[in-house]
C-alpha cells in the first residue's frame, strides 16, 4: 500500500501543479476579458497581488514532482520508474508552457487593466475641457 501510494506521489503533485495553472489561466483570462474587444470590454482591474500570488506557488507546483520522484525513485519498481523517465520531459515540456502561458495571460490583463485605466483618464480629462468651456 505504501509503495503504491510512493509511486503515484510524482503523478499526483504533477496533476495538482498542471490543474492548478489550468485554474490560474482560467481566472486570468476571465478577469482580464482577454477575448472581448476593446470597444465591449467592460473595465478590467489590474492581475491582483493573491493571483500573483498563485502563480508563485504554481511555479514551486512545477517543479516539485521532479524532486519527488528523484527522491523516491528507489523505492519504486522498474517499470514504474520507466514511466517516469519516459515521460519526464513531456511532463516538464507541459507544465513549463502552462506557466509560461500563466504570465502571458496576466501580462494581456495588466495591459487591458491599463486600457481601462487610459479610457477613464482620457474621460474624465474630457469631460473636465466640456466644463472650463462652458
Amino acid at each position: 500500500m505504501t509503495t503504491k501510494l510512493i509511486e503515484l506521489l510524482p503523478a499526483l503533485l504533477w496533476i495538482i501543479a498542471v490543474v492548478m495553472a489550468l485554474n490560474i489561466i482560467a481566472l486570468t483570462i476571465l478577469r482580464g476579458h482577454l477575448f472581448v474587444s476593446r470597444m465591449r470590454r467592460p473595465p478590467v482591474y489590474p492581475v491582483s497581488w493573491t493571483m500573483v500570488m498563485a502563480h508563485v506557488v504554481s511555479f514551486a507546483m512545477a517543479i516539485v514532482p521532479f524532486p519527488v520522484y528523484a527522491l523516491t525513485a528507489g523505492m519504486m519498481d522498474i517499470d514504474v520508474r520507466e514511466f517516469y523517465e519516459q515521460n519526464a520531459l513531456i511532463g516538464a515540456i507541459i507544465v513549463i508552457v502552462l506557466v509560461m502561458l500563466e504570465i502571458l495571460v496576466m501580462y494581456l490583463q495588466a495591459h487591458n487593466a491599463m486600457e481601462t485605466e487610459m479610457d477613464r483618464r482620457l474621460g474624465l480629462a474630457v469631460r473636465g475641457n466640456k466644463n472650463s468651456d462652458k
